[in-house]
């Protein structure tokens, strides 16, 4: 079991804040970023009413019109800032904690995420007592991960093609950038606009190996009793992906038969072309002697593309999320250039041996 980080910072920002405010009565805005998890965390954890915990009501279409579906120097209207300061307010009466959940908040990795900030900064203005949630992910299964969703979301390209900017020296529309991907960035803005004791940063894979006790520290986080929430809380996996080959085989249909803003040359417009492919999978259920082939091929590619490009972030990373990077497979400085990193930042006892070969040959999307 990972040891837990020093709370010590959030437990001195629950004591200032005693004197002028009850117990869970701040909106939780929870970012993503995207393959985290997002969707177990929504259902088991942000659903429950009897844990302190309220989420917004079809809150995925409103975070889409409100905070991303707007123009560069729009904001939100007077009228949508006080519904749902009205709606936090609602849920204070009753001691919960109102969360607003969805990763498109952190930006959208095909366009390298490049209206997180502005979406930041809407959050603030319409928010700006909220407290931040933001899970992270090693970059190398993320992206993988990544990668997958992207062709479920009806992308066509290569992950060359997908990874490799045309026109480098020109910018005419957003394109996938692998900076979207060093996390530090966009978590130090929220700090700077909510302050560092209001966002919480946790590791996926702690979520995976112990997520009870995940839970809890986000239950701590908001003010909410800890003690309320179950062992198995998490009990069973959301999201599981589709397999490799099926992913594969639909690329180049989603070229053909799947017009969308991810593949707009597209010939033909079929709207239900999601729905009617995943039926398919059945099909594809003795096929797993083709996805470790599949699986290799493109962990390879997207070794020889990140390479150590992460490792410098990941170092300050560690200290904003108080675990132990590297023994969750993150790819950090080598010791002997680290001398100045902490000895026991986050967990003290070492993943399984088998976790670095997990990281490097995802068999799902999570």
């Amino acid at each position: 079991m990972l040891a837990p980080p020093d709370l010590s910072r959030h437990a001195r920002a629950a004591a200032r804040e005693c004197d002028v405010q009850e117990p869970g009565t701040r909106p939780l805005v929870h970012i993503g970023f995207h393959k985290t998890a997002s969707t177990l965390l929504q259902s088991a954890l942000f659903a429950r009413n009897d844990l302190g915990f309220e989420r917004l009501e079809n809150d995925r279409y409103h975070v889409q019109v409100d905070f991303v579906k707007q123009g560069p120097f729009d904001d939100l209207s007077p009228g949508r800032i006080q519904s749902y300061r009205r709606r936090n307010r609602e849920a204070q009466t009753r001691g919960n904690t109102l969360v607003v959940s969805h990763e498109r908040l952190s930006g959208y990795p095909a366009s390298g995420g490049y209206d997180a900030k502005l979406i930041a900064d809407r959050i603030k203005n319409c928010l700006p007592d909220a407290r931040i949630l933001i899970f992270v992910r090693e970059q190398r299964s993320m992206i993988f991960s990544y990668y997958l969703q992207y062709i479920s979301d009806g992308g066509s390209l290569s992950f060359r093609r997908l990874t490799t900017p045309l026109q480098w020296t020109l910018s005419r529309k957003p394109e996938f950038d692998f900076r979207s991907f060093a996390y530090v960035q966009c978590i130090e803005y929220y700090r700077r606009l909510f302050g560092e004791d209001n966002v919480l940063v946790l590791p996926y894979e702690a979520l995976r190996s112990d997520g009870c006790r995940i839970a809890r520290e986000i239950a701590q986080f908001c003010r909410q009793d800890p003690s309320l929430i179950p062992h198995d809380i998490f009990g069973t996996p959301a999201n599981e992906g589709m397999p490799i080959l099926m992913q594969a085989l639909r690329r180049p249909l989603n070229s053909l038969f799947n017009r969308n803003q991810l593949s707009p040359e597209a010939p033909i417009l079929f709207p239900w072309f999601d729905r009617y492919y995943r039926k398919l999978r059945p099909l594809f259920a003795f096929t797993g002697m083709f996805d470790g082939p599949l699986r290799r091929r493109l962990m390879g590619q997207i070794e020889r593309a990140v390479g150590e490009r992460y490792a410098e972030s990941n170092q300050q990373l560690q200290r904003m999320t108080g675990y132990d990077l590297r023994r969750l497979g993150y790819s950090l400085p080598s010791r002997t250039a680290s001398l100045g990193e902490p000895a026991n930042a986050g967990a003290a006892v070492p993943a399984p041996k088998h976790a670095r070969s997990t990281l490097r040959t995802p068999n799902r999307v999570a």
